[in-house]
């Protein structure tokens, strides 16, 4: 379905199934060309590789903005608000807001744009403090050399001496960064949590969060730093129902209808330096 108007927007909304097991969330895609994929690993310049080197580096050249983070997730966040290449992936609980960054990239004016929908199941959305977040934050912190595993077909989830092994075996550095944040974390990470990808409900502490109702999809590791897992086909559509498609002709259009409903840059980047942008594009001639 090709949306020219909020009012196209909002009926194809209202047409949207839903359950009580889920929950939905939105992206908006400037390009309808682009995948659901972090930054970390996108084809044009993949920099997995070098993870672990962008989170230290990150930290050490800017050590006063991250004091008052508690934890390896929220350093991930602050990094992924700078433009720095992170494994989370930004999402939002506001359909609109999805669909103003569907419009707002002047690269991709004269491209086809995409609202995305994701119909997440419960039991694979975490809260910020959830162990399994906890996890896959601090891969960033490992070099590939040092995080790899793999899965034997003997493996069960139930075993508790078998994960005892499995930690022991391939593990050991990850348990180390993650005792950083949670000093007694035990040796119980269970592989097939970390191919996984996550939904996070972040802490609401951030005005850039709070206003864009964000959150985030947080991605793991498939056997190692090279291999990003894939988000569940079930989760964006369904057999009966169309993509939501904004033309690029319309991009201009919906924009100036979202800024009467609330939805600009001066609403969803609160900070003055974004805002100093917004009133200088306003009045420029």
């Amino acid at each position: 379905m090709k949306i020219t108007h909020i009012s196209d927007f909002t009926k194809k909304l209202t047409k949207l199934s839903t359950d009580k097991n889920h929950q939905l969330y939105f992206r908006g895609h400037s390009n309808k060309a682009y995948k659901l994929i972090p930054t970390l690993y996108r084809e044009h310049n993949p920099y997995y590789e070098f993870e672990h080197k962008l989170f230290k580096e990150t930290i050490m050249s800017c050590p006063n903005d991250f004091v008052m983070c508690n934890n390896t997730l929220e350093v991930l966040v602050k990094m992924q608000h700078y433009g720095i290449p992170t494994r989370i992936l930004d999402l939002t609980r506001n359909a609109l807001v999805a669909l103003y960054f569907c419009c707002i990239s002047e690269k991709d004016s004269k491209q086809d744009g995409e609202v995305i929908v994701l119909r997440v199941p419960d039991n694979q959305i975490c809260d910020y403090s959830s162990d399994k977040v906890t996890i896959l934050s601090n891969l960033a912190k490992l070099s590939s050399e040092k995080i790899f595993y793999k899965i034997p077909s003997s493996f069960k989830d139930d075993d508790e001496n078998q994960i005892k092994k499995f930690n022991e075996k391939y593990f050991g550095y990850l348990l180390h960064e993650i005792r950083q944040d949670k000093p007694h974390f035990f040796n119980i990470i269970n592989p097939n949590h970390i191919n996984k990808v996550y939904a996070v409900n972040v802490k609401l502490d951030n005005p850039r969060i709070v206003r864009q109702n964000g959150a985030f999809l947080i991605f793991g590791i498939d056997g190692d730093k090279s291999k990003c897992p894939s988000i569940d086909k079930d989760w964006v559509i369904k057999p009966n129902e169309e993509k939501i498609i904004i033309p690029s002709t319309s991009k201009k259009q919906l924009l100036k209808e979202l800024e009467i409903l609330g939805i600009s840059k001066a609403n969803l980047f609160p900070e003055l330096d974004d805002y100093g942008d917004y009133i200088k594009e306003k009045y420029k001639k």
